[in-house]
């Protein structure tokens, strides 16, 4: 049998152009179901989304068999704040519309250009990337070093899980078990038992909830599903079942859907891209169950429908982002000046400025009967144009995509190790978080050189209990 020839390439044109298209078609369906008149801008932010999915299809890949940092980025982009954004505009008529959407718009054209940059000073691709998803997985079973190692990293996780447990004053999961329908009592708990907690060990508890505990997880299970030892199974076990009560415990829903969605991402690349109908199905219910729950449970008994709450989560994911982004260009410069930098807590100490936390401003501009301690938080966007402005926007773009690439390419070059799954499926999730926090959020309490740390430091441990249990040669095992 002889293959026919065809021109280099050409048989991925289709199913490469096909996420972006699809995304196009999404974007004129809520156009026209939403009846939103044409604009210029809205032509404009349509061509960015087609000119800039190809351009992170050629940088990276979009195929939905092969998720990459860079690709995930893009469709969360799409669903978090260009359509959002569209709609924000359509239903608001000041003289801010105008740089908001400027902002939202140029970042499909920057972000890629940085990842292009990547590509071209270090020699990398998607052709690494390819590589990568087509390599097999390393599925020997862990050895004594690393169970070593991961044991070492989870008992200093449980410490640190007793140590919030003791100084927490109460746990805001317990009281609503046993208070339901108090909504307002929950919400307040909430802000004291983690973010208003009078401890210095409030930044490691936190990383440890959101970004330790899913690593870690996604790690046992790998470990497990490798071995199937049941000392593997027994460490998921607890790893998991601790892991999902501490980030369940302040009754916050973002922490325990991050845990089911870095699991089900993990499955995900184990599987080399495979996810079946049914899988998916199973991972999507994991992923809110908790939250609807926490819902069901502090409104229960005021007259809420189900169709309500399901309608306010939905509204909560995909359309307050974009309504708080643009929020923030109401607010600077015309109440508060532009920061220069001064939305990083450690540049305000460095410069002796005084305090300014632009997300509780921003919250309690659009909410001002609620928590005074409430935060807005946004995507990188919000912050740098809090910043820096239309530089800030420019420059930060392209950081931003720069960032994603070089992770994408840090991940693709390592073998297809337990930990690197691991390590990637979280990944993913920074991947679509970056639209919700800013790039200095993201790298340090986000997790992306947390998990970097975590990586080496299981790497390293491995190795060193390695060495520390090998024998000199010509040494005999004594009898």
């Amino acid at each position: 049998m002889t293959a026919t020839l065809r021109p280099r390439g050409a048989r991925h044109w289709p199913t490469r152009g096909l996420p972006v298209l699809l995304a196009s078609l999404a974007v004129t369906a809520v156009v026209l179901g939403f009846r939103i008149e044409p604009r210029l801008d809205f032509v404009a932010a349509g061509a960015a989304i087609l000119v800039g999915g190809a351009l992170i299809s050629r940088a990276s890949g979009l195929s939905l068999r092969r998720l990459t940092v860079p690709g995930v980025w893009y469709y969360s982009y799409l669903t978090t704040t260009i359509v959002p954004a569209m709609l924000v505009a359509s239903e608001t008529h000041t003289r801010y519309v105008a740089p908001f959407l400027f902002a939202v718009v140029i970042t499909l054209i920057t972000a890629p250009l940085g990842m292009w940059l990547v590509n071209v000073a270090s020699g990398g691709g998607r052709h690494q990337i390819q590589a990568f998803f087509q390599a097999p997985v390393d599925r020997r079973p862990p050895g004594t070093p690393e169970l070593a190692a991961f044991a070492v990293v989870l008992a200093v996780v449980l410490a640190l899980t007793a140590g919030y447990l003791i100084e927490t004053p109460v746990i805001p999961l317990l009281y609503l078990l046993r208070n339901p329908g108090s909504a307002l009592i929950v919400v307040g708990l909430r802000e004291e038992s983690f973010k208003l907690l009078n401890s210095p060990f409030v930044y490691f508890y936190d990383v440890v909830r959101n970004v330790v505990y899913p690593f870690l997880i996604a790690v046992a299970l790998g470990y497990y599903l490798s071995s199937r030892r049941p000392l593997w199974l027994v460490l998921l076990l607890i790893t998991a079942g601790v892991g999902v009560f501490y980030a369940a415990a302040s009754i916050a829903k973002t922490p325990v859907a991050v845990i089911m969605l870095v699991t089900a991402l993990f499955v995900y690349l184990y599987r080399g891209g495979r996810f079946g109908w049914r899988t998916m199905v199973v991972s999507f219910l994991a992923v809110f169950v908790f939250p609807v729950a926490v819902v069901f449970q502090s409104f229960s008994g005021m007259g809420f429908q189900a169709s309500d709450i399901a309608l306010a989560i939905v509204r909560r994911v995909f359309y307050v982002p974009a309504e708080v982004l643009y929020n923030y260009f109401v607010v600077v410069p015309d109440i508060v000046p532009y920061l220069n930098g001064r939305t990083i807590g450690r540049v305000q100490w460095i410069l002796g400025e005084s305090d300014i936390n632009i997300a509780n401003f921003v919250f309690q501009r659009m909410f001002p009967t609620r928590l005074e301690s409430g935060l807005a938080n946004t995507s990188f966007l919000g912050y740098l144009h809090a910043d820096f402005g239309v530089p800030g926007i420019l420059l930060g773009g392209a950081l931003a995509g720069a960032l994603m690439q070089l992770c994408q390419l840090w991940l693709s070059r390592r073998p297809k190790t337990m930990v690197t799954l691991a390590a990637y499926a979280y990944f993913l999730w920074v991947a679509w978080k970056v639209n919700s926090q800013s790039l200095t959020q993201i790298l340090l309490s986000g997790g992306a050189v947390v998990i970097l740390l975590l990586v080496g430091t299981l790497r390293h441990g491995a190795a060193f209990f390695a060495m520390s249990t090998a024998r000199p040669p010509g040494e005999t095992k004594p009898t």
